[in-house]
């Protein structure tokens, strides 16, 4: 790395020094913390947090060095590491250092999804490539970390690349992207780890469904619909494609947990058994399906509608309603059809509801 400057030497010394203070600090906090406790980071945490995301420390690698030596990324990372030294103020210091992790993994991702060499300098492409990458990390990091329904909701990311082999390049020809990219997304709950925000924080996990050497893309992004003392609605939208393929291929899911049990959500905490739930909501969607696809002449036939309306991992629960979530194939219509949502207020459902349901659900809501 090049300084324009004399003081190169000492400039270096200090910002090694504070580097290792930093990375001993991020080890002892994993160390004594592995869950998550709900020690909150204080003003020398954040400074530690800044300096373990100093992408000019020493031990960075190279491409953390090209970063560095080049102004327009230099300035770019920076707004990325005051985003998200912002950010960990609101979360425990592990957290703190999940969010410092999954930086640096990004990081090593964007130089790969842009098809520039750890040692390399960028070519225009290569440049124009980066700074896209990272302008939309300066952006989505300011949301990592979201207050809602009294919980502090840290996202976790999987981001990681592999550069396309030639083989695979020789089948696409010029179509030959530079990289396959994985990058999936899923809240966790920061703070003391009881033992259901522990079952909470499992159950909303999400893994990889492929390999990178799979030569697919996958993302996997979540909005958190509802939470509360008694229920946590999160859907997930998931989406892949195969290098090559015609088209790719996506659905949708949410995943409700019960949260003083600390288990997923069934029909019965929903609807009351024998009330008729199911022949409701099976002939709404049929309507409502058939109303949003009226220019195609299409009716969802009522048993694919049927079979899909009642699973719960269909359903998304606000505070307005139950939507229903219909991904591709899941209600009797061809792919290019795409999915769709039928949404039901409360007030529409209270004849059916289970009295003990819980909070936003339950019939007195």
């Amino acid at each position: 790395m090049a300084h324009k400057n004399g003081d190169k030497d000492a400039t270096m010394t200090v910002r090694g020094a504070r580097i290792a203070g930093a990375s001993l600090a991020l080890c002892l906090i994993a160390a004594c913390d592995p869950v998550g406790g709900g020690t909150k980071t204080d003003e020398s945490s954040a400074e530690r947090i800044s300096a373990a995301l100093d992408v000019c420390a020493d031990g960075r690698g190279a491409f953390a060095q090209n970063v560095c030596a080049n102004r327009v990324l230099a300035g770019l990372d920076n707004q990325v590491r005051e985003g998200l030294v912002a950010e960990a103020a609101e979360v425990s210091d592990a957290g703190a250092a999940m969010l410092v992790q999954n930086q640096n993994r990004w990081r090593e991702a964007a130089r790969i999804s842009c098809g520039l060499a750890a040692d390399a300098e960028p070519t225009r492409d290569q440049q124009a490539c980066l700074e896209g990458q990272f302008r939309a990390r300066a952006q989505s990091v300011r949301d990592a970390v979201q207050q809602i329904g009294g919980y502090t909701f840290q996202r976790m990311e999987l981001i990681d690349a592999a550069p396309v082999t030639a083989a695979m390049a020789s089948s696409l020809g010029d179509a030959a992207p530079p990289a396959v990219m994985r990058d999936i997304r899923f809240p966790r709950i920061d703070g003391p780890q009881t033992p259901a925000i522990q079952r909470f924080n499992d159950l909303v996990a999400q893994s990889p469904q492929f390999r990178l050497e799979d030569a697919t893309n996958e993302t996997v992004d979540y909005r958190i619909a509802y939470a509360g003392p008694e229920l946590i609605s999160v859907r997930f939208d998931l989406a892949s494609d195969m290098l090559g393929a015609a088209h790719g291929s996506f659905t949708s899911k949410a995943v409700n947990v019960m949260m003083q049990e600390g288990r997923p959500l069934t029909d019965a905490d929903v609807f009351r058994a024998g009330s008729g739930w199911q022949r409701f909501l099976t002939q709404r969607a049929v309507r409502d399906i058939a109303q949003q696809f009226r220019e195609d002449n299409f009716t969802p036939p009522e048993r694919d509608v049927r079979e899909s309306v009642t699973k719960p991992h269909l359903w998304l629960i606000s505070e307005q309603g139950l939507t229903l979530l219909f991904p591709p194939y899941s209600f009797g219509a061809p792919y290019v059809m795409g999915g769709a949502e039928v949404s039901i207020p409360w007030a529409d459902l209270r004849p059916y509801l289970n009295p003990a349901a819980p909070a936003p659900i339950r019939p007195s809501a």
